[in-house]
C-alpha cells in the first residue's frame, strides 16, 4: 500500500516537474532519482523506545528457549566460527555510551588475547562490574551482523550477568546463557529489529530471538534456534485477559 502511493506521489512530482516551465534547467530531476528517494523513505525506521537492562531481562525471563544451562557448559565453551566477518567490531554500551572498536582476529586467523580482552571488558556486568570470557563465537555472530548493516557498530543492551544482577529482577531465570558469556542483546541504529532478526536467523550459528514490543534481538552461541517474544498481556482482576480494542 505504501509502495502504491509513493509511485503514484512520485507520478505527480514527475508531472510538476514536466509542466513547471519556469523551473531552472538543473532543478530537474530524473524519475529513476526520485523512486530512489522515494525508497529510501519507505526504509527508514522509527527511533526504537526506551528500554533499560532490567526490562531486557525481564522480558527474557518467561523465554525458555532463552534460559538454558547445561551442566559443566561453562568448561565447555562454544568452537569459534569464522562467518565472513572481517574481524574487527565496534561496540557501544548504552548504559555508559562507552564504545570498543576491536579488532580480535588477525590476518593469519588466530585471535588476539589483548582486543578480547577489550571487549570483555565492554560486555561486562553492569551492577558488579565483573567481567569474563566471552564466546568468541558469540563475537564472530556480532561481527557478521555488523558487517551486514554497514560496519558502523552495534548498540549493546544486555551483555555479560553475573547471578547478583540476574537475580535483582523479579522471577528471573536462575540460569542463562547470558550468565556464561554466550549471549548479547543487541539494536543496530537504523535498522528495524525484524531486520537484524531475519539476518541473524540465516547465519544458523546460535540463538536468535527477536523481542517486538522493546525492538531489540538476542542472540547467542548456544543451539541454532529462533522465537519471538512479546510482552505478556496485562491481567484483569477477573483473571480474564483484556478485550482487545476495536
Amino acid at each position: 500500500m505504501r509502495l502504491t502511493a509513493g509511485f503514484a506521489i512520485a507520478g505527480i512530482l514527475l508531472l510538476c516537474a514536466g509542466t513547471g516551465g519556469h523551473a531552472a534547467k538543473s532543478s530537474e530531476v530524473s524519475a529513476s532519482e526520485l523512486l530512489e528517494n522515494f525508497t529510501s523513505m519507505f526504509d527508514a525506521v522509527p527511533p526504537p523506545p526506551e528500554v533499560t537492562e532490567a526490562a531486557v531481562i525481564e522480558l527474557e525471563q518467561d523465554d525458555p528457549q532463552t534460559y538454558i544451562f547445561i551442566k559443566g557448559a561453562s568448561l565447555h565453551p562454544p568452537r569459534p566460527v569464522n562467518l565472513g566477518g572481517d574481524g574487527r567490531l565496534l561496540l557501544t554500551r548504552q548504559d555508559t555510551g562507552e564504545q570498543a572498536a576491536a579488532v580480535y582476529r588477525r590476518a593469519d586467523g588466530t585471535y588476539d588475547e589483548a582486543e578480547l580482552a577489550r571487549l570483555n571488558r565492554l560486555m561486562r556486568c553492569r551492577l558488579t562490574g565483573k567481567e569474563t570470557a566471552v564466546s568468541i563465537k558469540l563475537i564472530e555472530i556480532l561481527d557478521a551482523i555488523e558487517d551486514k548493516f554497514g560496519k558502523k557498530g552495534l548498540l549493546l543492551l544486555s551483555g555479560y550477568r553475573t547471578p547478583t544482577l540476574n537475580r535483582q529482577v523479579s522471577g528471573a531465570a536462575r540460569r542463562s546463557l547470558h550468565m556464561l558469556g554466550w549471549a548479547a542483546d543487541i539494536r543496530v541504529a537504523g535498522r528495524g529489529a525484524d531486520k537484524v532478526t531475519a539476518y541473524a536467523r540465516k547465519l544458523h550459528a546460535g540463538g536468535v530471538g527477536y523481542y517486538p514490543d522493546a525492538a531489540f534481538t538476542h542472540i547467542d552461541a548456544g543451539r541454532t534456534r529462533h522465537w519471538v517474544q512479546k510482552r505478556p498481556r496485562a491481567i484483569a482482576p477477573s483473571g480474564k485477559a483484556p478485550a482487545a480494542p476495536r
